[in-house]
């Protein structure tokens, strides 16, 4: 799969802080990754079909990315999506 560093690094993260729910790839890198598109993707977008409150759910990994480092600020949460806004803070890169 065609990722830049910062994304292989957050997505190793984020799968590895939200894995008590369990997170999985969706969106421009899963449909690379199926060979449908060889093009960098601008985000990394991530489901489950766990039962918790999306706002748990956004909390916990925005808890967790932070310890190991990361600036994220939240930027809205509702019953079904959360939209988390991760820096890197070594050189400013969301």
């Amino acid at each position: 799969m065609n990722l830049t560093d910062l994304h292989r690094r957050l997505l190793a993260d984020v799968l590895a802080v939200g894995g008590a729910y369990p997170l999985v790839l969706t969106g421009g890198y899963a449909v690379q990754a199926h060979g449908l598109v060889d093009r960098l993707s601008q985000d990394l977008d991530v489901a489950t079909e766990n039962s918790e409150p999306m706002e748990d759910i956004a909390f916990t990994v925005r808890v967790g990315l932070e310890q190991r480092g990361w600036e994220v600020r939240a930027l809205e949460a509702d019953p079904l999506s959360a939209r988390l806004i991760v820096t890197d803070p070594a050189d400013g890169e969301e």
